[in-house]
């Protein structure tokens, strides 16, 4: 049978918006096999990815609202106080009076707190009291490439005879800050959630365009690293961020590849903190800490959150030694090994 592609469930995209009831997930899991294959590969597949966004589209639409102040633009609910996560161009200057605008059409007085030009992340609050509908967030790298996630938002702003607008797709690729997924988005959709299928947001639109190559979104890690700054409605830079500050500087000193495991070790450099503790090429690191290496991407934040002089324990599959091990390793420092760069002499002129 010929195999169904992503595009084939933009078919669904007004079906999901009629009027409907729902039911909130009981659990964690993705049952359905759907969810583990590369591609859907019958009808069924289509239905059950659609009986998946049904389940909890109800809710993330309730928690989804336009934001209205600097142009329109989109923004979810997460807290039952009225706490909002949007894009940082869409919050604003701190303080920056603006209008929520939940899905009935009621308009709601808030204002901008913190943002960061780092991540392009902001938050805002309701101002009038009250018991907001909200959504939950995903644990920080909990989407891969690959996985199935939904986009919602106010293209072209709020249309209350039209209303929400949702898009279905996939993860295309993901590194710390950012998610790039092929959900077509436009204008308004900016700082709209990105929703992993349990109903959770993963990331809010960030930089939004037809073109899938130019469609980012900002993670939930992004967020909370400078979470408690924008909470005090600071404007964290990119020299202010915990994504420059948490690089502590230890150095392991590898070349490496993604692997199904982990990460695959191609090459170790001389004298350095790996070659001390006896890994070599064809060595695969699983965990680092108890912590497991999903992907390239974690493999550096687990590292770059040490030290020189820490300690980390790496979980190893010993490929040419045979079976497993934990090896403990005492990190350098980087710039011992890979000298920083020197500024260009651009003259007195």
């Amino acid at each position: 049978m010929r195999k169904v592609t992503t595009a084939s469930i933009l078919i669904f995209h007004f079906l999901y918006l009629t009027p409907h009831s729902y039911s909130s997930p009981t659990n964690t899991q993705l049952k359905h096999p759907v969810f583990e294959k590369r591609a859907p590969e019958s009808p069924e597949d289509l239905l059950a990815i659609e009986k998946q966004v049904r389940s909890v589209l109800q809710t993330s639409k309730k928690a989804t609202v336009c934001i209205q102040g600097n142009g329109s633009g989109s923004g979810v609910i997460i807290s039952e106080e009225g706490l909002v996560l949007t894009a940082g161009h869409v919050s604003g200057e701190p303080d920056k009076k603006l209008t929520v605008v939940l899905q009935d059409g009621t308009k709601l007085e808030a204002k901008a707190l913190g943002r960061s030009s780092a991540a392009d992340s902001g938050l805002i609050q309701i101002t009038k009291e009250g018991k907001y509908p909200y959504v939950e967030l995903a644990p920080p790298a909990s989407v891969f490439k690959g996985d199935w996630i939904y986009a919602v938002g106010h293209p072209g702003g709020f249309d209350q005879e039209r209303g929400l607008v949702l898009r279905v797709g996939r993860v295309i690729h993901r590194s710390t800050d950012t998610i790039q997924t092929d959900c077509k988005l436009i204008g308004g959709d900016s700082g709209g959630p990105l929703f992993d299928m349990l109903g959770r947001v993963v990331g809010i639109h960030s930089r939004v365009s037809m073109k899938n190559e130019q469609n980012y979104h900002v993670t939930v890690r992004a967020f909370k690293r400078d979470w408690e700054r924008m909470l005090k409605g600071n404007i964290v830079s990119l020299d202010d961020s915990f994504a420059k500050i948490e690089r502590k500087g230890g150095f392991l000193g590898i070349k490496r590849v993604s692997h199904p495991k982990g990460i695959l070790v191609t090459g170790v450099i001389g004298n350095s903190p790996a070659a001390k503790a006896k890994l070599r090429a064809g060595d695969i690191i699983t965990h680092i800490n108890g912590a497991k290496i999903e992907n390239l991407n974690l493999f550096r934040y687990l590292i770059n959150k040490n030290g020189p002089g820490d300690k980390v324990v790496l979980d190893t599959i010993k490929r040419w030694d045979g079976g497993n091990g934990k090896v403990e390793v005492k990190l350098g420092n980087r710039n011992d090994f890979i000298p920083a760069k020197q500024p260009q002499n651009l003259g007195n002129g």
